[in-house]
């Protein structure tokens, strides 16, 4: 495997914040949320040094692969690590919750995400009861981006005959072909908005401000199966012998899109693949790659080569 020749400089500017995450116009607020991008480069600047270290005393690429397999691993468990020490008193994002960072996602249970009503992430909003909508509020980087991404998936149904489910359908090295994750509206999102409904009853939370009905869109995971095929691909794909750097981010691309076609746990993949990216991408290419704020989202909306396209903007944006 052709490796950098230099030592990668991994810093916090390789972790620019999801635009979701900022749900608020104060700036000490922000900049708190910013923060937590120093704790990633350091994590992913330890993971590197293992990384590479494992890679050079790697005999084939089954063995590279494994040290790539560990290196997520161990991405995995940072992020469990961080939710558990959290100082958040309450919320979903409090230690309370910390075991979700661990929970495997299955068939049975499958993660549901809701993409829309970017009224809820205005700084201020108010739940109105009787309208059972957001009010009021001024608009946030989380809004924006929800409201961009609502768009970008009413017309990924508008560009297909799929119906109500809409799949992101995996191109795989080996020419075979995974189930990634699909949006759903129509029915398919209001069993998905009801099924969310009584998860979160069953944990004890408040349920008057899910939607089950009207207009929703819903992001949901694929079969088990198919996304441990995705994810063992992508381990093959950065383990494989690249000749050249351009082949290298080729293949780091294409692993970008699986990874987030295949999370593992209820919660926390978001960052432990932003995290393990930057890691990956600065073990096989001469500097770390660059990262776009909303690199999930873009994965769960675009088709594979619209991802890649542009991703690969992104990195040549970078290098002008």
């Amino acid at each position: 495997m052709t490796l950098p020749a230099a030592p990668a400089v991994i810093t916090a500017a390789c972790f620019p914040v999801p635009g979701l995450l900022l749900r608020t116009n104060n700036t000490t607020a922000q900049q708190l949320i910013r923060d937590c991008a120093q704790q990633q480069s350091t994590v992913a600047s330890r993971l590197h040094h293992t990384l590479i270290t494992a890679l050079h005393r790697s005999r084939d690429t089954a063995e590279r692969a494994t040290a790539f397999e560990v290196a997520f691993t161990a991405a995995e468990g940072w992020r469990y690590r961080a939710a558990a020490s959290s100082r958040h008193p309450e919320g979903r994002y409090s230690a309370r919750w910390a075991e979700r960072f661990r929970t495997p996602i299955t068939d049975d249970n499958p993660n549901l995400f809701r993409i829309g009503e970017p009224a809820r992430f205005r700084d201020g909003a108010v739940w109105d009861p009787d309208t059972r909508t957001y009010q009021g509020g001024t608009e946030t980087p989380a809004s924006r981006t929800m409201r961009d991404f609502e768009a970008h998936a009413n017309a990924r149904f508008a560009q297909t005959s799929e119906g109500d489910v809409v799949r992101n359908h995996v191109a795989l090295p080996d020419g075979r072909i995974a189930e990634g994750m699909c949006l759903l509206r129509g029915r398919a999102a209001h069993q998905a908005a009801a099924e969310m409904a009584t998860r979160i009853a069953a944990r004890g939370g408040d349920t008057s401000r899910i939607i089950t009905d009207g207009h929703l869109i819903y992001c949901a995971t694929g079969p088990q199966a198919d996304r441990q095929a995705i994810r063992h691909q992508a381990m093959g794909l950065l383990a494989t012998e690249h000749p050249t750097p351009a082949a290298a981010l080729a293949a780091w691309l294409q692993a970008a899109y699986l990874l987030y076609q295949a999370p593992r746990t209820k919660r926390g993949a978001d960052a432990a693949t932003r995290t393990f990216l930057i890691a990956a991408g600065a073990s096989v290419l001469p500097s770390p790659p660059v990262l776009v704020h909303d690199i999930d989202l873009r994965a769960y909306v675009r088709t594979q080569d619209a991802f890649v396209a542009e991703q690969r903007a992104a990195q040549e944006d970078a290098d002008r």
